[in-house]
């Protein structure tokens, strides 16, 4: 199966019947000019801050409502198995994706920028690619399977197959879809990603505190005695000079161990880390009706999926 087009029908769930296109990757917070969904003219207050060497392990107020490692895989199963099912009623088999293994160890590795001073020193600000996981394998689908398994595309003629049957509505994936979240509350298809484009913007936000500033100025000016100019983490990772390489090169890993130390001696994580988890508590506090109907409707996507046969 060809995970490449699967992984597209993923990243459209909630757009499957309207459409997905880049502008829907849910970074766009004021999509339809609304007020901002969190009000942070006043920072909130920070009630304790740990001192973290690394981001690892993280847990963050906003992951109650998004969807784990674990239940992402539950979910993706279910999708598969309701697709193959349907599928089976034309006389196609589906074979199912890869188990998916999850990223939370990569993200939140990557969360404050580099902070493994081990993959510093081996791989500068590049993925260890051990880290990436296999390759997915390619699809194969003939000219028939898509139209069942997808629906008629541009182009394509009538919303049936060669022998007269009905495919239904954005084919059997789309319903594989819209059956699993069928026992659960409606939600806008611009609302279905809501706690990931939270996220984003609580973090995106902590970094304009004036605590996790403070600490941006400290670690910028331990780099700067270390010979390395950079205003905050994010800068160093984005250096256009380390894009243009297959590899690290020697200075890319100096600037990194740099990083890391410097983070390390001026607690950059820990305080940053509180920060925005203070940020997604308001966050919550502010957007909780919304957050809890997200919360349902995942809780009936599971149910759906242990039912059709899927496993954590």
């Amino acid at each position: 199966m060809r995970t490449t087009r699967l992984g597209l029908a993923l990243g459209c769930a909630a757009l499957v019947l309207s459409g997905c296109s880049s502008s829907d990757s849910g970074t766009d917070r004021s999509r339809s000019g609304d007020a901002p969904p969190v009000d942070f003219k006043t920072p909130p207050p920070v009630t304790a801050t740990p001192t973290l060497r690394a981001s690892t392990a993280l847990e963050l107020p906003l992951e109650a409502y998004a969807w784990t490692d674990s239940e992402e895989r539950t979910r993706r199963q279910g999708e598969d198995l309701l697709a193959a099912q349907c599928m089976r009623g034309y006389g196609f088999d589906l074979a199912p994706r890869p188990a998916y293994q999850g990223d939370k160890a990569l993200r939140d590795s990557r969360r404050y920028g580099i902070s493994d001073p081990d993959t510093a020193s081996r791989f500068g600000y590049r993925i260890d690619p051990a880290d990436r996981g296999p390759k997915p394998p390619e699809e194969n689908y003939s000219s028939a399977e898509s139209l069942v398994l997808f629906g008629p595309q541009d182009g394509q003629g009538a919303n049936r197959t060669a022998d007269g049957k009905t495919v239904p509505k954005g084919g059997c994936w789309a319903k594989a879809l819209r059956d699993l979240a069928a026992d659960g509350p409606e939600v806008r298809p611009d609302e279905e990603e809501f706690a990931d484009q939270l996220a984003i913007f609580t973090y995106q936000e902590s970094q304009k505190d004036p605590r996790v500033k403070k600490a941006f100025s400290a670690w910028s000016a331990c780099m700067k005695d270390k010979g390395y100019s950079y205003k905050g983490p994010m800068d160093a990772v984005e250096d256009p000079a380390f894009k243009n390489t297959a590899t690290a090169s020697r200075r890319e890993i100096q600037v990194a161990e740099a990083d890391v130390a410097c983070k390390q001696r001026h607690n950059v994580i820990g305080v940053w880390y509180a920060v925005e988890v203070a940020y997604q508590e308001r966050a919550v506090e502010q957007n909780q009706q919304q957050l809890d109907t997200l919360k349902q409707r995942k809780e009936a996507i599971l149910r759906t999926a242990a039912r059709a046969g899927a496993t954590p």
